[in-house]
């Protein structure tokens, strides 16, 4: 008889759909880098559609450009920006504009990522 302890093999290192037999890395998304210039720039123009009135394009463009690849300042100027879209829409707008960014092209993901700045909060 072996004299092998089995209470020391790593049975995880003989399954080949453990993670220790692939790169861990590749689960996640490959994202493009964004400046906080990027980002500020980008909040500029959201708050001029905003003054113009066009609350719905402006949701629609802060969801659409989440800084998924910006640091921690970048991701707090647009999860602040978000607030401010969100806090400058009536709340009898809210469900009817919802309603259309969820049945416009993309908007199922729009909706995803305004649902992950809600969890933020």
């Amino acid at each position: 008889m072996s004299l092998v302890n089995w209470r020391t093999i790593n049975i995880d290192a003989l399954d080949p759909e453990t993670s220790t037999n692939f790169d861990i890395s590749t689960l996640s998304p490959a994202v493009a880098p964004v400046s906080a210039s990027g980002v500020q720039n980008l909040a500029g123009q959201i708050r001029g559609l905003l003054r113009g009135g066009d609350s719905e394009g402006a949701l629609k463009g802060a969801l659409e450009n989440a800084p998924y690849g910006g640091d921690e300042r970048s991701k707090g100027v647009h999860l602040a920006t978000v607030i401010e879209i969100l806090q400058s829409i009536k709340q009898s707008e809210m469900s009817p504009m919802l309603s259309r960014i969820y049945s416009s092209e993309g908007g199922t993901e729009s909706l995803d990522v305004l649902m992950k700045y809600l969890y933020v909060c």
